[in-house]
């Protein structure tokens, strides 16, 4: 876990220059690209140790700022963008694949770049070890704001695990074919900045499409102004929310890129032994001196 974390911080320290200028004229949430004490005792609680959903009330009581958290985040998300664009979505994700690139590149000179640059539903981007061959693909997803009522549209499901969008798209039907022709792996990778949890989160491309396969569709939002261009609509509406608990951590998508797989594989039995099954919807009555 800590390992994970320190990662993620020296992702957030290395992106903090460009970010800002990005972001200079835009009023961010207050929680976001930090990562502080809160952030270490929800990604412990909320993802590391847990392996069941539970209401994220169950945590008030484990980790005291929640609630405050939770507050802010209802506070600034429930105000949604009424106007889609999809052009200022692209240009965002593309800032946050070329961060996670260069970050890469700089910290262990692991060798990773755009992809098929020509074909636009090829995965985002590659690794090519010391010979130069591929050791696998991955696609970057960059998410901020939680689906806060996703418990109405999946009951049973939290917005702190149930979050983590997918667009069910045309795309993702074309990469989908792709991936499964290639010899390499290929990963869906999740950095995510929610007020609560934070960190770079990823599962196999095998995992993502089995997934798809048996929920099919879990939401599709009302369409908005600039989803479309004329008549054509250009902005993809129907999604499915990975299940975040079942996703893997940083640390092993590190080791998976240095071509040491048997390493991350360790890291990820590794959180599986660290799994806490409080039962689910009973209050937890824990101080954070307990543990």
């Amino acid at each position: 876990m800590e390992e994970s974390i320190s990662l993620f911080k020296e992702l957030l320290d290395f992106s903090k220059p460009r970010l800002s200028e990005f972001f200079q004229n835009v009023n961010l949430q207050e929680r976001q690209f930090i990562f502080d004490d809160i952030s270490e005792l929800c990604y412990k609680y909320l993802y590391y140790t847990n392996d069941i959903v539970q209401e994220r009330q169950n945590f008030f009581n484990i980790i005291p700022s929640l609630k405050k958290v939770c507050s802010g985040c209802y506070k600034y998300y429930m105000n949604p963008r009424n106007i889609s664009n999809k052009k200022l979505d692209v240009i965002l994700g593309r800032q946050f694949e070329f961060l996670l690139i260069d970050f890469l590149k700089e910290k262990e000179e692991i060798n990773s770049e755009k992809a098929d640059k020509s074909y636009k539903n090829y995965p985002d981007n590659l690794v090519k070890g010391d010979d130069n061959e591929i050791i696998c693909y991955y696609e970057v997803k960059f998410l901020t704001s939680p689906f806060l009522l996703t418990y109405k549209v999946r009951p049973g499901r939290e917005c702190y695990e149930g979050s983590t969008t997918l667009d069910i798209a045309k795309k993702i039907k074309a990469q989908r074919e792709i991936i499964d022709s290639l010899d390499e792996d290929t990963y869906y990778v999740y950095w995510l900045d929610y007020p609560c949890v934070k960190g770079v989160f990823f599962w196999d491309a095998k995992e993502v499409f089995k997934y798809l396969d048996e929920v099919k569709i879990e939401w599709n939002r009302k369409e908005r102004e600039g989803d479309f261009k004329g008549k054509k609509k250009i902005a993809v509406t129907k999604k499915i929310y990975l299940p975040l608990l079942e996703m893997h951590p940083f640390s092993a998508l590190y080791y998976i890129f240095k071509n040491k797989k048997e390493t991350a594989f360790k890291i990820i039995n590794e959180r599986k032994k660290n799994f806490k099954k409080p039962k689910k919807n009973v209050r937890v009555q824990k101080s954070l001196n307990d543990f």
